[in-house]
């Protein structure tokens, strides 16, 4: 739990046993299956302790652990994580991660707000949403692995949910149904051709163009997909930058560039949005479907 729910008063020992004394385990019994459990979680020489003398993660290793003990075909895990400081929580997701594969037959069910953790930790991601636009397939927005919700996203839901910074939208009216995609222009007059089936869409029907910010590429003179903008900010992070223009709906647009990114705040800069990195969303905000190249 995120909480942990660890009896105080008891050591990490007798935590970690309580279920098993409860089951009628003998004490060899228990004093084995603790002590297997507590060497995966690093923490044989803390079963002496109470819960008051253990950090963060230290607790939360030792409340894995009682459920480590009893064997289980199912974990649950209940936002395991988010009391933990940032550093520690990338620490125990790579703990967690590395518990999933030493006991391959149990099935784990981790709930998380935390997009990051469901990218790193899952297999299959089922992503819930429960807006006041509730979708119509009541509230699961999309059921898959993390990197197909990543890259075809069903909906604007989930292609906003994941990714840091989040996808970059931007209205656009649908134009004509090519055979390279859907050809659409956005209201600063650029227009886009986007690889998706457009062949539902009414002439000059509204759409939302998506495009990841690491997918906007900086570049110099003619080109094509291009989008240019006025730089409002640029944050550096050393190895990469984020830089912020104008022109997005309703953010700003951000595009996630290496080193310092090359410009600065009231430059007028050009990246080029390669259609296979586009998406297109109708109306309702659901995603058309990408074409199959053969």
């Amino acid at each position: 739990f995120q909480s942990y729910a660890l009896y105080p008063h008891k050591s990490v020992y007798a935590n970690m046993a309580f279920a098993l004394e409860i089951a009628g385990f003998s004490k060899a019994e228990i004093a084995e299956k603790v002590a297997k459990a507590a060497k995966i979680l690093h923490i044989e020489h803390l079963l002496d302790r109470k819960p008051g003398q253990l950090s963060g993660g230290q607790r939360q290793r030792v409340a894995i652990g009682r459920a480590i003990v009893r064997q289980p075909k199912v974990f649950l895990f209940d936002e395991p994580l988010s009391n933990l400081d940032a550093a520690l929580r990338v620490h125990m997701r790579s703990e967690i991660a590395t518990l999933h594969r030493n006991f391959p037959a149990a099935s784990m069910i981790y709930v998380t707000h935390d997009q990051t953790e469901a990218m790193a930790l899952a297999d299959k991601i089922v992503l819930l949403h429960a807006g006041k636009d509730m979708l119509k397939h009541g509230s699961i927005a999309q059921v898959g692995k993390p990197l197909d919700l990543y890259h075809r996203p069903r909906n604007l839901f989930v292609a906003g949910f994941l990714g840091s910074p989040t996808m970059n939208f931007l209205e656009a009216t649908f134009v004509a149904q090519e055979p390279a995609g859907a050809r659409v222009v956005l209201k600063s007059g650029e227009e886009i051709v986007v690889p998706v089936d457009g062949s539902t869409l009414a002439a000059s029907a509204p759409v939302t163009l998506g495009v990841r910010p690491e997918h906007l590429a900086p570049v110099v003179g003619p080109a094509p997909q291009t989008l240019t903008r006025k730089v409002s900010a640029v944050e550096h992070f050393g190895e990469y930058s984020f830089v912020y223009l104008d022109g997005g709906t309703p953010a700003p647009l951000i595009a996630k560039v290496p080193g310092d990114g090359g410009v600065k705040a009231g430059d007028s800069a050009t990246y080029a949005a390669p259609a296979d990195c586009c998406h297109l969303f109708d109306a309702d905000g659901i995603a058309l479907t990408h074409l199959t190249r053969t």
